[in-house]
């Protein structure tokens, strides 16, 4: 399980700069007419649902998370769902955070997650919206953490974030190589993602490396793994 999904490379009509004003709702407008081609009826709905909420943002990747999520949308049969305004939360938090997203890769993750959002029961959807609220926390190192924890094979994974044994003397590369994966665990313990199992003597006193740290083992919870499967990092019944 747990390889990153196929991240489409064609498909998506390009929103071009060439010719706009700089001027937020010129911008807009172009992106509205590229997402309303790209999906008829369903990227029209969301070009309104959102353009009302984006002044002056970095909209080259909020285009192309908005034609992402109409895709992911119309996959799952869920455009009619669109105009529910249940939904403009998770919607306006997607948006929210693809334009801060570098990598296509990363506002694929957030489309697909939004989407799930879109589809579930309305009772479902404040938890879908804390699934993207916490995926927003997470840096893309975090979620390659995450995804190789999860991983029942995922050996190999963790062999290439994970650093080995610190020796005195060892290399900055090194140190900071092993400073980064523990702070990555660090952070999926304290959004959740992560849980930490404390091994202890025989005097169930805790047991602590050599550096300090608490000696335990760290396994997915419950939110890690469902961010998994929003984000499309792993698929069902692949556990």
């Amino acid at each position: 399980m747990s390889s990153a999904p196929n991240m489409p490379k064609e498909g998506f009509p390009q929103v071009s700069d060439a010719g706009l004003k700089n001027n937020a709702t010129d911008r807009i407008a172009a992106v509205a007419r590229a997402l309303a081609g790209a999906v008829p009826g369903v990227g029209s709905v969301l070009a309104e649902v959102i353009s009302a909420a984006i002044p002056r943002q970095r909209v080259d990747r909020i285009g192309d998370f908005l034609i992402r999520l109409a895709s992911q949308v119309e996959r799952l049969s869920a455009g009619d769902k669109l105009n529910n305004q249940a939904n403009f939360p998770l919607i306006e938090e997607g948006v929210s955070q693809a334009a801060r997203a570098f990598s296509s890769v990363r506002r694929e993750y957030l489309a697909r997650c939004v989407a799930h959002g879109v589809d579930a029961a309305e009772q479902s959807k404040m938890a879908e919206l804390k699934v993207l609220q916490v995926l927003g926390e997470l840096g893309d190192d975090d979620l390659l953490v995450l995804d190789a924890v999860g991983d029942p094979n995922g050996w190999d994974k963790l062999a290439a974030l994970r650093p080995s044994l610190m020796r005195i003397g060892a290399s900055d590369e090194v140190r900071m190589k092993g400073e980064l994966y523990q702070a990555s665990l660090r952070k999926l313990v304290a959004v959740g993602a992560l849980s930490f199992s404390m091994y202890s003597d025989e005097h169930q006193l805790p047991k602590y490396e050599r550096n300090g740290e608490l000696k335990g083992n760290h396994y997915i919870s419950a939110l890690g793994r469902l961010i998994l499967l929003r984000t499309g990092l792993s698929q069902p019944g692949s556990d």
